[in-house]
C-alpha cells in the first residue's frame, strides 16, 4: 500500500456509519439519547444529534446509565448511552448491572481507540473489550468505523436493537475511532430502511401446561414480584387466578396492589410467610407460579424455600433463571402472562385453600391499619404519599428500607398509580437519576420515595434534574442513617458505638438547608396530616421539588414488631 492510499484510509470519515446506525436505531423506534461529554465520542454525538434523535447530555456517566435505566422502564424502548473512551464507560456499570437482573433495555455505546493504540500506553485508554462481561445480552468490538462501509451500521443496529428489546437486556458496542474526529463536511442523514418487530408472546404450551396444574391442584399460589406489568396483563392474571382459585402474592412492585380488582390479591405475604401459626395451619403448597422476578419479601423466600412446592412453574420474559430458593421444575420465557376466552369457566366453585389466605391477608391488613397515623414510622409516611397520588403518577420506590416499608404499607386500596422500583440487583445507587429518566419517559408525575443514605449516595441525579428542569418530586425519609440495619441480626450482636459506626452511618446532611441553597423548592412537613396536605399540592405544581420528613427508626421497628405480634395472636386465636 503506497502512503497516499494509507493516508486516504487514516483521513476516511466515521460519519456515514455512524449516522446510519443512529438512522436505523430511530426507525426502530428508539428516542432519547443520554450522552456524556468527550472527545472520541464527538462523531457518535454528532452524528445522533444529525439524525434528529433527542440528545440529553449528563457530566455523570453514573446518572445518565441511571437516567436511561428510569427512561426505559416506562417508555419500553432503549435509550442509547453514549460516552467517551476510558474510564468513562466502566460508571455505567451499576446501572447495566441492574438492567441486566431487571430485564431493561439499554444499549451502550462506547468510542474507543482504533485498534493500533490499543495496548501502547496511549492516553484515555484501557481495554474495553468485554467490560461489562456477562452482564450484557451482548458485546460487539465494532471495526473502525471511518473505513467501514455503513450498510454494514444496519445489521449492526438491528442485532443491537434484538438483543436489547427482545433480550431485554443491556447491550455493549464498543465504537473505535480514529482522528480526525470532527466533520469534513456537511452530515447527510440516509433514509432508514428498518422497522420495529414484536418479541415472542408467551407459548400455547405454557397456557395448556397451567391450565393443567389448575385443573389438577387445588393448593397452588401466584407469585407476582416486582414487574411492569401493563391492565391488560394485570387483568389477565386476576382472571387466571379467579379461574383455579389461587392467592396471588403481590409484591410492592409489581403493578398488582392498587390496579387489580381481585379478592384472590394478597398484599401481606411478608406478614402471612413469616407467621409460624399461619404457615403451620396451611397445608402443602403443591404449585407455585412465579411471573417475573422474585418477591421482596424475605418471608415469602424463607417459607418457599422451607417448604418447595412439587410443581414450582417460572414465567420469566428475561433471560436469567429467577429462582433463589432453588425450586423451580419448569421455565416459559416469553411475555409475562396470556390472554384468557371470556367463557372460560372456573375449575372450582370453593376453595378452602383460597379462603384461608384471604382471611388471612384481611387479619393483616387491619394490624397493619392500626399503625398508618403515627407521625414517626414509615408505615405512615408511606402511606401518606400514596394516599396523595392520582390515576397519572409514577412512584418510584428506593431499596433498603423503603421498599420494606411498601411491603406492608402498601394495601389494595383501588388507588392507580403505578410503581417503579430497581429490584434487578437491589442497590441504593442511581435511585433518583432512575427517577429523572422515568420523568422523561412518561406523560405523569413521577415521585420518588428515598432514604437520606440513598439520596446521598446520587447527589449527581439531583444536579441533573435540576439543569433538565425535571418534572418530579423527591421526598426523603431521614431516619438518622442506614434504618434497615435496625431490622438485622447485627444491631443486637454488637455495642451502638461499634453499630452506629460501621453500619448506620448516618450522613447527617442539612438537606432542607442545602435544597433551599440550590433553589429547590423544599418543604418540611412535621405530621403525617402536613405531609397529606404537602403531597396535594405536589401532584397539581410542576417543576422540581423535594418534600423533606424525618422518620424514626425506633418507631418503624416497634410498628413491625407489633403488627407480627397482633397478627400472630388473631391467627391462634382463631385456630
Amino acid at each position: 500500500m503506497d502512503k497516499k492510499s494509507a493516508n486516504d484510509i487514516h483521513q476516511a470519515s466515521p460519519y456515514p456509519f455512524a449516522i446510519r446506525f443512529f438512522t436505523e436505531m430511530k426507525a426502530l423506534g428508539v428516542t432519547e439519547v443520554a450522552v456524556s461529554p468527550g472527545s472520541r465520542n464527538t462523531p457518535l454525538v454528532l452524528a445522533a444529534d444529525a439524525t434528529g434523535l433527542n440528545v440529553k447530555v449528563f457530566l455523570d456517566e453514573r446518572v445518565a446509565g441511571f437516567y436511561a435505566l428510569g427512561h426505559a422502564k416506562v417508555a419500553k424502548s432503549p435509550v442509547i448511552l453514549v460516552c467517551t473512551s476510558g474510564t468513562a464507560l466502566a460508571n455505567y456499570l451499576p446501572a447495566v448491572i441492574e438492567a441486566n437482573h431487571s430485564g431493561v433495555p439499554m444499549i451502550v455505546c462506547s468510542a474507543d481507540r482504533p485498534p493500533e493504540l490499543r495496548q501502547w500506553g496511549a492516553g484515555q485508554t484501557i481495554d474495553q473489550v468485554q467490560i461489562y462481561g456477562t452482564n450484557v445480552r451482548w458485546f460487539y468490538d465494532l471495526p473502525v468505523a471511518n473505513n467501514t462501509d455503513p450498510s454494514q451500521a444496519q445489521n449492526i443496529a438491528l442485532r443491537a436493537w434484538d438483543r436489547s428489546v427482545s433480550g431485554r437486556g443491556p447491550v455493549h458496542l464498543n465504537w473505535p475511532f480514529r482522528e480526525p474526529l470532527e466533520p469534513m463536511s456537511d452530515l447527510e442523514v440516509p433514509k432508514a430502511n428498518l422497522k420495529p418487530f414484536d418479541a415472542a408472546n408467551f407459548s400455547d404450551k405454557g397456557v395448556q401446561r397451567l391450565m393443567e396444574l389448575g385443573k389438577k391442584y387445588e393448593n397452588g399460589l401466584i407469585s407476582v414480584g416486582p414487574n411492569d406489568l401493563d391492565d391488560d396483563a394485570i387483568e389477565q392474571i386476576c382472571r387466571f387466578s379467579e379461574i383455579v382459585h389461587w392467592p396471588i402474592i403481590s409484591d410492592p412492585g409489581s403493578q398488582i396492589r392498587g390496579r387489580a380488582i381481585s379478592e384472590t390479591v394478597i398484599t401481606s405475604g411478608e406478614i402471612l410467610c413469616g407467621s409460624v401459626p399461619f404457615t403451620e395451619s396451611l397445608s402443602s403448597t403443591e404449585v407455585v407460579v412465579q411471573i417475573g422476578l422474585a418477591p421482596t419479601s424475605k418471608a415469602y423466600k424463607r417459607w418457599l424455600k422451607e417448604n418447595p412446592p412439587e410443581h414450582h412453574v417460572l414465567i420469566s420474559p428475561i433471560v436469567d433463571w429467577v429462582d433463589p430458593s432453588n425450586s423451580i421444575t419448569e421455565i416459559y420465557q416469553g411475555d409475562l402472562f396470556f390472554p384468557h376466552s371470556e367463557s372460560t369457566k372456573t375449575l372450582r366453585t370453593h376453595s378452602a385453600w383460597l379462603e384461608q389466605w384471604k382471611k388471612g391477608n384481611a387479619i393483616a391488613a387491619s394490624a397493619v391499619q392500626q399503625h398508618l397515623q403515627d407521625d414517626r414510622n414509615e408505615l405512615s409516611i408511606v402511606n401518606a404519599v400514596i394516599e396523595g397520588a392520582d390515576d397519572e403518577v409514577y412512584v418510584m420506590l428506593s431499596n433498603s428500607m423503603i421498599i420494606r416499608d411498601a411491603e406492608l404499607a402498601l394495601q389494595n386500596n383501588g388507588t392507580n398509580y403505578r410503581t417503579l422500583c430497581n429490584r434487578g440487583a437491589n442497590g441504593i445507587d442511581g435511585i433518583i437519576s432512575t427517577t429523572l429518566g422515568a420523568s422523561f419517559g412518561s406523560e405523569g408525575k413521577v415521585i420518588c420515595l428515598i432514604g437520606d443514605v440513598a439520596t446521598t449516595h446520587d447527589f449527581g441525579g439531583i444536579l441533573a434534574s435540576m439543569r433538565l428542569k425535571a418534572d418530579m418530586t423527591i421526598v426523603i425519609f431521614d431516619n438518622g442513617g442506614g434504618g434497615i440495619f435496625s431490622f438485622l441480626p447485627i444491631s443486637n450482636a454488637i455495642d451502638k458505638e461499634h453499630f452506629d459506626k460501621y453500619f448506620l452511618t448516618s450522613p447527617k446532611l442539612p438537606f432542607a438547608d442545602i435544597f433551599e441553597s440550590l433553589g429547590i423548592d423544599v418543604s418540611t412537613p412535621d405530621m403525617i396530616k402536613e405531609l397529606k396536605a404537602e403531597m396535594k399540592k405536589t401532584i397539581s405544581k410542576s417543576g422540581l421539588s423535594v418534600i423533606y420528613y424525618k422518620s424514626d427508626t425506633d418507631a418503624t421497628l416497634r410498628a413491625f414488631r407489633s403488627i407480627r405480634d397482633t397478627f400472630d395472636q388473631e391467627i391462634s386465636r382463631k385456630a
